[in-house]
């Protein structure tokens, strides 16, 4: 994991000037800013965080299921791809954040505390160890779903989600099958629609009966 210090940004600074691609670290001549083209960029980014999440799956980074451990594992996964990879997103800091009609918390300190509370509400639930599978859905599904109205990092929220709550469920006693959830599978439309349903109603309950397919 990266330590170093979050560099402040506004939203636009997060993009390659006068476009609205992320700046990344595929730089090059007359590519100062990194790739340009959105469909290379998306090209280049799935190609090495699958190569991350593969090394993730072989060997998981320890941790103890706090911030901490969510940031390492972000890190890791885009590390070759955003100079930011495992930082806490920097913008917007004047409003939420929004994506596909849906608000996210605004960066600074309350998300900050809002991301602190979340994990500090797993530890308190004793990492979701020594629950009965439909207690466990239910508290698995209220973590995820609160943290991902946290939204701590600028891209890749998901993807980091995953392999973290991935882990936690193995300590928990249960399995996580992840490869339901791939981009095409029933369970991944599923899962972007009861996230959403998280968002609009407050209720975590449709995100638990998707969990309930995918867990054993």
């Amino acid at each position: 994991m990266s330590h170093q210090e979050p560099i402040f940004r506004s939203w636009d600074d997060y993009f390659i000037p006068g476009t609205s691609v992320l700046r990344n670290k595929f730089t090059g001549p007359g590519k100062p800013f990194g790739e340009p083209n959105p469909a290379r960029l998306k090209q280049l980014e799935e190609y090495f965080t699958l190569i991350r999440l593969g090394e993730l799956q072989r060997n998981p980074l320890s941790g103890h299921f706090d911030y901490d451990h969510m940031k390492a594992i972000h890190h890791h996964i885009f590390q070759d791809v955003y100079e930011w990879a495992g930082q806490e997103r920097t913008a917007p800091t004047s409003g939420p954040m929004t994506k596909d009609g849906f608000a996210y918390y605004p960066a600074g300190p309350q998300l900050t505390d809002a991301a602190e509370a979340e994990y500090a509400k797993i530890a308190a639930a004793n990492y979701l160890r020594d629950y009965q599978r439909d207690e466990f859905l239910a508290e698995l599904a209220e973590r995820w779903g609160e943290l991902n109205v946290v939204h701590s990092f600028r891209e890749g929220n998901t993807r980091a989600q995953f392999v973290f709550f991935s882990a936690l469920t193995k300590l928990a006693g249960y399995q996580l099958d992840t490869d339901a959830f791939q981009i095409g599978n029933r369970l991944r439309n599923a899962f972007v629609e009861a996230r959403f349903h998280s968002q609009t109603t407050g209720s975590n309950t449709k995100l638990a009966a998707v969990l309930h397919e995918a867990i054993s």
